[in-house]
């Protein structure tokens, strides 16, 4: 990987914390990662204007309503969760007891036992060259010495963007509740293993990326609003909770440290732009990024990033297409219509003059209402992926989660070294994390399976949305209606089932006693 040096101004903040950095963590550890896009665009491309409109999407939504949602749902969900951790409890103890020679100990200890849980295929997916089970254990056990409880933190759940093809709204839904149960099932895990207990912490990062994405911070607050009220819902408030990255490095930062800090990722935001910038080209994205892949690690983590943050940033070039924040209608036809267009079109070359600039080649039948659209949002989303990397390369340069919480275990959606790859989502839906998508049930064989989908795969298939009512005028004396008052004021689906006949025959709940997480 290239490093961005930031000249003789580097504070003494910065110079020891980056040489621990450089120390303890591998290359593959330092490399900025996100989500692949490349599946959404190719989809979005396959079916540009399957969304439904919003005369369509009225006629085929059912509405249930909320109290009886929550009925149904959130007594299914904590029973799943408590089944899952007495499944995995005695799976972790039976499989440690086989693993004894690979932890090189002739008793097991605590500390083996909780390794063996943070190794369960069901929720992991890490390598054995990422991270093998001596070192896990030996981790566990330097937090059982100091008679601390095993810490595991875990940076996820940044918000719903504003994209239309993921989502109809920027609330959390379906499936941010089913990524959660899975978190909750695991630290009660490991807390009944652990003699000091657990403490899992989601480090809930929309305000980090913020600097990249631009995502409203009204938005993003009430997002992990949502998390924190369906963690206690979940019974989960003693070992899982929510915290905002931004307040929790601050914590372990002063003012001072936390200015610097601000002051090298603005930095290497302007170095990655000066020294990369040039070679990308708004007019031909995919061949520009291609050719800035092949100059360094850098310029291949920028190539990487702009097709996936294309899908999520708030673009200003769109103007306000959607209503009021966050509670607002969210996209309107002429939005949603326009951001399907600009995605389908993102990796085309843009061809012919227009007037005062260029549109896109083959465009479906349909054109622009602005001729400068395609070029200023496609500049939009290469400015924020230099952000998202300055920002991404800056913390783990200045590793800034180790130093913060020195013991803890980290959680990543993205398998590397040193780290635990958690699938936030089952084994079919594991590539999919539920902030990127849309949260549903396949109803059938007499059991409601959770699905990770998003929005324009699910409409593209003709499944049913499900809309609340009765949220809405209850949310200020019952704090519980809250997260479901604002999916309701949006009209946004909680979730979208592929047949909605249990919803109305009232079966639905007899459905998720057998639910999986």
């Amino acid at each position: 990987m290239t490093v961005v040096t930031t000249g003789p101004s580097t504070s003494g903040f910065v110079t020891s914390r980056r040489e621990r950095a450089l120390r303890d963590l591998t290359a593959e550890q330092r490399r900025s990662q996100i989500s692949d896009g490349h599946r959404l665009i190719r989809a979005v491309r396959a079916r540009p204007f399957q969304l439904y409109a919003a005369r369509r999407h009225a006629t085929r939504a059912v509405t249930v309503d909320a109290e009886a949602w929550l009925a149904a749902v959130m007594p299914a969900m904590r029973a799943a969760v408590s089944r899952t951790a007495s499944a995995r409890l005695d799976t972790a103890l039976a499989r440690a007891r086989k693993r004894m020679s690979e932890y090189g100990v002739r008793r097991l200890g605590s500390a083996e036992v909780v390794a063996e849980a943070l190794s369960d295929n069901k929720w992991f997916r890490t390598q054995r060259e990422h991270m093998g089970r001596a070192e896990l254990r030996d981790r566990v056990a330097e937090a059982l010495r100091h008679g601390e409880p095993v810490e595991l933190v875990f940076p996820i759940f940044s918000r719903k963007p504003f994209s239309p093809v993921k989502n109809r709204g920027v609330s959390p839904d379906t499936a941010e509740l089913h990524s959660l149960a899975r978190c909750a099932a695991l630290a009660h895990t490991v807390a009944a293993l652990s003699p000091t207990g657990c403490r899992f912490t989601i480090l809930a990062d929309g305000h980090k990326y913020n600097r990249a994405c631009r995502t409203p911070d009204q938005v993003v607050d009430a997002y992990q609003d949502t998390l924190r009220r369906w963690v206690a819902a979940l019974g989960a408030e003693g070992v899982l909770r929510v915290a905002d990255y931004e307040q929790w490095v601050a914590g372990g930062l002063g003012a001072a440290d936390l200015r610097t800090r601000e002051e090298y990722y603005l930095r290497r935001s302007a170095e990655l732009d000066d020294r990369h910038g040039r070679l990308f080209s708004p007019a031909a994205p995919r061949e520009s990024l291609e050719r800035l892949a092949g100059t360094d690690g850098t310029g291949e983590q920028l190539a990487h990033t702009f097709w996936s943050i294309a899908t999520s940033v708030h673009y200003t070039a769109l103007g306000t297409g959607h209503g009021g924040l966050p509670d607002g209608p969210c996209y309107s036809d002429a939005y949603q219509d326009a951001y399907a267009l600009y995605v389908a079109h993102l990796g085309r070359p843009l061809t012919g003059a227009g007037t005062g600039g260029q549109l896109p080649a083959a465009p479906y039948g349909r054109t622009a209402a602005d001729p400068d659209l395609h070029r200023a949002l496609r500049e939009e989303a290469w400015e924020a992926a230099c952000r998202y990397v300055a920002i991404s390369l800056t913390d783990r340069d200045l590793n800034l989660i180790k130093e913060t919480a020195p013991r803890a275990v980290k959680l990543t959606i993205h398998g590397k070294p040193g780290e635990l790859h958690f699938t936030t989502a089952a084994s079919r839906d594991a590539n999919m994390t539920a902030q990127h998508s849309t949260g549903g049930y396949a109803l059938r064989d007499g059991r409601a399976r959770p699905t990770f989908r998003y929005r324009i795969e699910r409409e593209a298939a003709g499944e049913t949305p499900v809309l609340l009512h009765g949220a809405a005028g209850r949310d200020g004396g019952e704090a519980h209606y809250l997260p479901l008052a604002r999916l309701e004021r949006a009209q946004q689906p909680i979730a979208y089932v592929d047949d909605p006949a249990p919803l109305l025959d009232g079966t639905f709940s007899r459905l998720l006693e057998a639910m999986e997480i």
